[in-house]
C-alpha cells in the first residue's frame, strides 16, 4: 500500500485515560489531517479494526505518535543523525552534502524532499541566522509529524533547538511547487528521493520509508530546479545509482571513505 493511500486511512485518538487538553489536541491533530477523532478504546489493533483504518496518529502527553498496528510500525519525530553530523561539523570534519552544496553563511536552501528535516538542520548550521532553510514534504503524515517537531521539538542542546525554528517547513508536492517560484530564488535546491535500490535501513529508517512518497525524481522536476537555484540542484542517492544516466549531472560528490552514498550536483548555469 502506497503511502498516500494509508494516510486516506487514518484516524486519530489519544493515548488512554485522557486529560481534556489531550483530546482538545487530538482535535487539533483531526482537523490538521483531515481525518476522524475516535476515543481510546481497547489496544491500537482493535481501534484500527473497528473502524476499518490503516494507520492512527495517538496524541499522547509526550509527543504525537503515527503508528500502523498491522505492519507494527511506529512513527514520531526527532532530529535523527542531525546531531551527530553536526558535532562533526563543530569539529571540522566535512559533511559530504555542504561539500556538494557549497554552502555559506546567508545562503538560501531550497528542500524539496524534507523528511525528517535531518539534511534540512544541517543545511540551517550552515547557513546560519542570516540564511534561510525552507522544505517541503509531499507525504502528509510525514510533513504534519514533522513540522509540529520543528516548532515544538525541545532537545537538549539549545543551539539544535534554535536551528529547528529557523526551518520552514510546508506540506506540497515539489512538482506543484518548483514552477511557481521565481528564477533564481534560492542559491542550492536539494532533492534526497527515495532510492531506487535501498540500503540496508536501520530500524530508524524503516518507518521513514514507509510513510514517505516513493515517486521518482523526473527529468522535468530537475529542470525546473535548475531555474529555481541560483547556483546549482543537488541530489542525494545511493552510491552507484542509474540515476545519474538518466539526468546528467556535471559532478559527483563521494559520501566519503565507504560511504555508500553520494552527491549529484548540476550547476545552475549549465
Amino acid at each position: 500500500m502506497r503511502p498516500e493511500e494509508a494516510a486516506d486511512r487514518l484516524i486519530v485518538t489519544t493515548s488512554g485515560r485522557p486529560r481534556p487538553e489531550l483530546v482538545a489536541e487530538a482535535e487539533t491533530w483531526g482537523e490538521r489531517l483531515g481525518a476522524p477523532v475516535v476515543p481510546r478504546r481497547g489496544s491500537l489493533a482493535q481501534l484500527a479494526a473497528a473502524h476499518e483504518a490503516v494507520g492512527i496518529l495517538v496524541v499522547t502527553p509526550e509527543r504525537p505518535v503515527y503508528v500502523e498496528p498491522a505492519r507494527g510500525l511506529e512513527y514520531f519525530f526527532h532530529p535523527g543523525m542531525a546531531k551527530a553530523r553536526l558535532h562533526n561539523c563543530r569539529r571540522g570534519c566535512e559533511d559530504p552534502m555542504l561539500r556538494a552544496m557549497r554552502l555559506q553563511a546567508g545562503d538560501r536552501v531550497l528542500d524539496c524532499t524534507l523528511g525528517r528535516a535531518t539534511d534540512a538542520l544541517v543545511a540551517a548550521w550552515k547557513v546560519g541566522p542570516e540564511g534561510r532553510v525552507v522544505g517541503y514534504e509531499h507525504a502528509r503524515v510525514l510533513a504534519a509529524l514533522t513540522i509540529y517537531g520543528l516548532a515544538h521539538y525541545v532537545d537538549p542542546s539549545r543551539e539544535l533547538t534554535t536551528l529547528l525554528r529557523r526551518i520552514e517547513g510546508h506540506q506540497g508536492d515539489y512538482n506543484v511547487i518548483l514552477p511557481t517560484l521565481p528564477d533564481g530564488a534560492f542559491e542550492v535546491v536539494y532533492f534526497d528521493p527515495l532510492f531506487d535500490q535501498p540500503l540496508a535501513l536501520s530500524q530508524a529508517m524503516v518507518p521513514l520509508r514507509a510513510l514517505a512518497d516513493p515517486s521518482p525524481l523526473t527529468a522535468a522536476a530537475v529542470a525546473e530546479a535548475r531555474r529555481v537555484a541560483g547556483r546549482s540542484v543537488v541530489i542525494k542517492q545511493r552510491r552507484g545509482t542509474q540515476l545519474w544516466n538518466q539526468i546528467a549531472v556535471d559532478e559527483v560528490v563521494s559520501g566519503g571513505g565507504s560511504a555508500r552514498v553520494e552527491y549529484g550536483v548540476i550547476d545552475a548555469g549549465a
